[in-house]
C-alpha cells in the first residue's frame, strides 16, 4: 500500500469526519485529514460526537428549565 494514500478503514473514518463537519456547521473545511494517523482520525470522531452530546445535552437542559 502506499504511504501517502490512508487505509481502507481510515478512508471510510475520513468521509465520515467531513461529513459529519459539514452537517453539523453547515460548512465545508479544508483540513487535511489524510495527514493524520489513525488515533487521531478516531480522537476526532469522538471529539465530534462528545461535542454533539454536549449540544443536545445543552439544548434539553434548556427546554426543561428555562429560567436557568
Amino acid at each position: 500500500m502506499d504511504q501517502d494514500q490512508p487505509a481502507h478503514a481510515d478512508q471510510q473514518l475520513i468521509r465520515w469526519l467531513r461529513a459529519e463537519m459539514a452537517r453539523s456547521t453547515g460548512k465545508r473545511y479544508q483540513i487535511k485529514l489524510e495527514l493524520l494517523d489513525s488515533t487521531s482520525l478516531r480522537d476526532l470522531q469522538r471529539l465530534l460526537r462528545d461535542l454533539d452530546h454536549e449540544k443536545q445535552m445543552a439544548v434539553r437542559n434548556a427546554r426543561l428549565f428555562p429560567w436557568r
